[in-house]
């Protein structure tokens, strides 16, 4: 499912006429335009997905246009870009160089040339490394152009380093070398049983398991806090409680009750 207005791929949906004049101005001059236009002026800003994505985008916040849209999963050592450019004549699926640079940093990059739209915009798709160049370039406050098979469009930086932090703090390369900081937590059994495993599973996990909690159980009304190691580099987790049985129910499998980012709050409080 897409959200309104957006394609699978992360490009906006065909533009009418207007969308390109506007492109065509802001991308190719970018002039300076009255104060009361200033929300529909393309900006940077970033979009942070929690703990596993993260999004830098210049472009119209809340449904205009884009025209830069870099996306960084957790651990992944490159950001997917999704390039708007002024009209080159090239075939879709050709695989050509895109090249950024800020005048100091320079880095160059494939993209693949996406299927035309009735605006004739070209759209380009890629892999970007988000090494020492690319932050380099994040962190400028003059302008970054980007080159495609001869034809060049430049973007102003200004803000660029605020929007970017979302993208830096998650995908970057002090990120990536960093391991991830443990995670204390507090559980409390509210319940009128006693606990007998909490288990714990990563989003896109497999299995859940009790190992950080323990398997030694927690009574009534107690607290107990427990480490996760490197759980901060997770955050959300699936929790599964359960109770004590008795010998005939023996052997039932930890039942699923919340879904919880132990980042933003480290307790869990049980209940029957």
């Amino acid at each position: 499912m897409t959200r309104k207005g957006r394609t699978k791929a992360g490009f906006p949906r065909s533009p009418t006429r207007r969308y390109r004049r506007i492109l065509l101005a802001f991308v190719l001059a970018l002039a300076a335009t009255p104060a009361a236009a200033q929300d529909e002026r393309p900006r940077w800003y970033g979009v942070d997905h929690g703990a596993q994505q993260a999004r830098l985008v210049f472009g119209v916040p809340d449904g205009g246009m884009t025209l830069l849209n870099f996306i960084c999963d957790k651990g992944v050592p490159e950001v997917s870009a999704y390039i708007t450019h002024p009209p080159v004549r090239l075939a879709a699926g050709t695989s050509v160089p895109v090249r950024l640079s800020d005048g100091s940093a320079t880095l160059t990059f494939p993209a693949t040339v996406q299927p035309p739209e009735a605006d004739g915009l070209l759209r380009l798709r890629g892999q970007v490394p988000l090494d020492a160049a690319f932050e380099s370039i994040l962190a400028s406050d003059d302008r970054m152009s980007v080159s495609v098979a001869g034809s060049s469009a430049r973007y102003p930086l200004d803000g660029v380093a605020a929007a970017a932090r979302p993208l830096i703090a998650l995908c970057g390369t002090a990120a990536r070398a960093a391991p991830a900081a443990d995670l204390k937590v507090a559980v409390t059994n509210r319940s009128r049983r006693r606990l007998e495993q909490l288990a714990l599973r990563e989003p896109d996990g497999i299995e859940s398991d009790s190992d950080a909690f323990g398997y030694d159980g927690l009574a009534p009304g107690r607290t107990r806090t427990f480490t996760i190691p490197g759980g901060a580099g997770v955050c959300t987790y699936e929790i599964s409680v359960l109770f004590e049985e008795k010998e005939e129910d023996c052997c039932s499998d930890p039942i699923p009750i919340a879904q919880q980012d132990l980042c933003d709050d480290p307790r869990i409080i049980v209940h029957d």
